[in-house]
C-alpha cells in the first residue's frame, strides 16, 4: 500500500519536533484535500509502503550529477544515438502546453544597470531553469513513483515561474539570457531519456537534488550581495521556493534510495561540525557555546559508526559538506554577538528537523532496508535530543531589533510575494502585491539603519516562517487564503510589540524613531488581514483547529 507524503508532513514533523520561532510558537497552514502541488506519493508499486521481505543490502544508489553530491554507482548508460532533447517550456508555461497565471508586481526598487556578477547570476539562474523543466518533462512517460512525477509537475509550474521573472528583470536591465540548456545539462537529459522505472526516479531525483542544492548556495550568496538590489531582490524572493524544493527533494530520494539517508546523514554531519566549529568561536551564549562542542563531538562520533557501515556496505560518502551547506557557513560568519548566536541556533532547528524526519522515515516500513533502518534508529535519539535543544535555545536568545525587524520585514516579502502568485482570491492577491511592493522599501531602511550600526542583517527566515512558507507551497484555494491572511495577521501582530517595545526604550535611537514611524503602516496591514479573514468563513475555522492540533502535539 502506497503511503502518501508532502510538504505538510515535513513541516508537521518539524513542528512536532519542536521547531519555533523566538517567541515560542508553532503555525502551520493547510492543504486542500485537492492539492497536487509538491504533495507526494512515496512509490509507484512494491515501493517504500509494500509488506513483505526487506533486502539486507542498500539499493545500488543513482549517480549524483556532481562528485559530493551523496552517493554513488554506476553511470546508467549513454544509449548510441543521443536523444534530440525537448525544446523547453515556454517561459510562464505552468505545464506541457498551458500557461499558469503569473501576477504583475510593480518593481519596488528602481532599475539600475547590471553589474558582471548579477548578470551571471540571472544568466546561470534562468538556464538552470530551463534544465529542471526540460528534465521534468520526461518524468510523466519514464517515471515510476507517483511522487517523483507529481514533484516534476511542480518543477515545471514553479520554474517557469520563475523564469517568467527573470526574464522581465534581465529586459528591463539589457540582459541578454540563453535560449537553451549547457552541453552538461544536455547530456543529462540524454542519459535520462535512456531511463525507466525505479532506475529513471533515482537519477532524476539526484539531479534535481544537486541541482537544487547549488541554486539554493547561489540564491543565498546573491541574496545578501549589495552590487545589485534588483537581483538581490529577486534572489531573495525565489530564495524560500528553492529551499522547499530542495528539501521535498531530498525527502522523496532518500525514499527511495536508502543510499541516499546514509549519504545525507554523513553530509549534514560534517555540515553541523563545520558549524559548530565556528560556534565555539563565535558565540556569546555560554549554553551555545556548549551546544556547539556538543554537536562537535556527537556529530563525529555519528559520523564514525556511519562510515563503519557505509564501508561494510561499499557505499562512498560524500567527502565535502553540500554548496547551500557552505552558503550557510559562509552566511553565519557574517554575524556577532547575540545575532550570531540567534542564526546558529535557527540553522540546527532547521537541519535537525530534517535529519530527524529522514531518520524516522527510514525506522518504519517505508525504509526499503533492515540494515539502514536499524542505522536510522540508532541515529535517531540523539538527533531528536539535539533538535529540542537547538529549540529551546532558540527560543531564549534575543537578537537586536534590527535582525527580528528586517527577519520579519523579509517575510512579509516573500509571503506577500507567494500570495499575488497563487491567491484565487482577487482581495488576498491585492494585498499579497501591496506587502511585497510595500514592505520592500522598508526593508532598504533597515539597511540602511543596519549599516550605520554595524549590524549585520539576515537573509534566511525563522524556522516557523519556513515552515509556514512550504505549507502554504502546497495550499490551494480558499484554504491558502485562509492560511496566508492567518499567518500575515500573526506576522504584523509580533511586528507590532517588537516595534512598540523599541519605541518605550529610555534613550532615543535612530531605530526608535524608525519603529515609530512604521507602527502606523504595520497596523493597517494587520487591521487589513483581519478584514481579509473575516470574510473566508469556515476555512479560517478548519485552519485554526489544525493549528491547535499541532500546538497540542508539542
Amino acid at each position: 500500500m502506497m503511503k502518501r507524503i508532502s510538504v505538510l508532513a515535513l513541516a508537521m514533523s518539524l513542528a512536532a519536533c519542536g521547531g519555533s520561532d523566538g517567541d515560542g510558537g508553532i503555525i502551520a497552514g493547510g492543504t486542500g484535500s485537492g492539492s497536487t502541488l509538491l504533495q507526494t506519493t512515496d512509490t509507484g508499486a512494491g515501493g517504500a509502503g509494500t509488506t513483505g521481505a526487506t533486502p539486507a543490502t542498500p539499493a545500488t544508489p543513482a549517480t549524483p550529477a556532481t562528485p559530493g553530491a551523496g552517493a554513488q554507482g554506476a553511470t546508467p548508460a549513454t544509449p548510441a544515438t543521443p536523444a534530440t532533447p525537448a525544446t523547453p517550456a515556454t517561459p510562464g508555461a505552468g505545464a506541457p502546453g498551458a500557461t499558469p497565471p503569473v501576477a504583475t508586481i510593480p518593481n519596488p526598487i528602481p532599475i539600475t544597470p547590471a553589474t558582471a556578477a548579477s548578470t551571471a547570476f540571472l544568466t546561470t539562474a534562468y538556464q538552470t531553469g530551463l534544465a529542471e523543466i526540460r528534465l521534468a518533462q520526461l518524468a510523466p512517460t519514464r517515471a515510476e513513483s507517483t511522487g517523483v512525477q507529481e514533484y516534476a509537475r511542480a518543477m515545471i509550474e514553479h520554474h517557469s515561474i520563475v523564469n517568467t521573472q527573470i526574464q522581465q528583470l534581465a529586459q528591463q536591465k539589457g540582459v541578454t539570457l540563453p535560449t537553451d540548456i549547457t552541453a552538461d545539462q544536455a547530456a543529462a537529459v540524454t542519459r535520462l531519456s535512456a531511463l525507466t522505472g525505479l532506475p529513471f526516479d533515482r537519477d532524476f531525483m539526484w539531479q534535481t537534488v544537486t541541482a537544487h542544492r547549488t541554486a539554493v548556495a547561489d540564491a543565498m550568496r546573491r541574496a545578501r550581495a549589495g552590487d545589485d538590489q534588483n537581483a538581490r531582490y529577486l534572489a531573495a524572493i525565489a530564495l524560500p521556493l528553492l529551499k522547499t524544493h530542495l528539501a521535498v527533494g531530498e525527502d522523496i530520494l532518500q525514499r527511495l534510495d536508502p543510499a541516499a539517508f546514509i549519504a545525507f546523514t554523513y553530509q549534514s554531519s560534517l555540515a553541523e561540525i563545520e558549524w559548530a566549529e565556528l560556534a565555539v568561536e563565535r558565540a556569546t551564549d555560554e549554553d551555545v557555546r556548549r551546544f556547539a562542542q556538543n554537536m562537535i563531538d556527537e556529530h563525529t562520533e555519528a559520523n564514525s559508526r556511519i562510515t563503519a557501515f557505509a564501508e561494510t556496505k561499499e557505499l562512498p560518502l560524500p567527502d565535502e559538506i553540500a554548496p547551500e551547506q557552505q552558503a550557510i557557513a559562509e552566511d553565519l560568519a557574517r554575524f556577532s554577538g547575540a545575532d550570531f548566536d540567534r542564526a546558529y541556533m535557527e540553522v540546527n532547528v532547521v537541519a535537525h528537523a530534517k535529519a530527524v524526519r529522514y531518520a524516522r522515515t527510514q525506522m518504519t516500513n517505508e525504509g526499503r532496508d533492515v540494515d539502514v533502518r536499524a542505522v536510522a534508529r540508532s541515529l535517531e535519539p540523539d538527533l531528536a535530543g539535539h533538535l529540542a535543544h537547538a529549540s529551546e535555545l532558540a527560543r531564549n536568545i534575543t537578537p537586536s531589533f534590527l535582525y527580528s525587524a528586517a527577519q520579519s520585514n523579509l517575510a512579509e516579502i516573500r509571503f506577500g510575494y507567494l500570495g499575488a502568485l497563487r491567491s484565487t482570491n482577487a482581495s488576498v492577491m491585492g494585498y499579497g502585491q501591496r506587502m511585497a511592493t510595500e514592505h520592500t522599501p522598508v526593508q532598504l531602511q533597515l539597511e540602511q539603519l543596519a549599516q550605520t550600526q554595524g549590524v549585520v542583517l539576515p537573509i534566511e527566515l525563522s524556522p516557523e516562517q519556513q515552515l509556514v512558507y512550504g505549507t502554504l507551497v502546497v495550499a490551494q484555494g480558499q484554504q491558502f487564503n485562509a492560511g496566508f491572511a492567518l499567518y500575515n495577521e500573526r506576522l504584523h501582530d509580533r511586528a507590532i510589540e517588537r516595534f512598540t517595545e523599541e519605541t518605550q526604550r529610555p534613550t532615543g535611537t535612530q531605530t526608535q524613531a524608525f519603529a515609530q514611524s512604521l507602527l502606523p503602516t504595520l497596523t493597517a496591514h494587520r487591521d487589513e488581514a483581519r478584514t481579509l479573514l473575516s470574510g473566508l468563513g469556515g476555512e479560517v475555522t478548519t485552519i485554526m483547529q489544525q493549528i491547535q492540533a499541532l500546538r497540542d502535539a508539542l
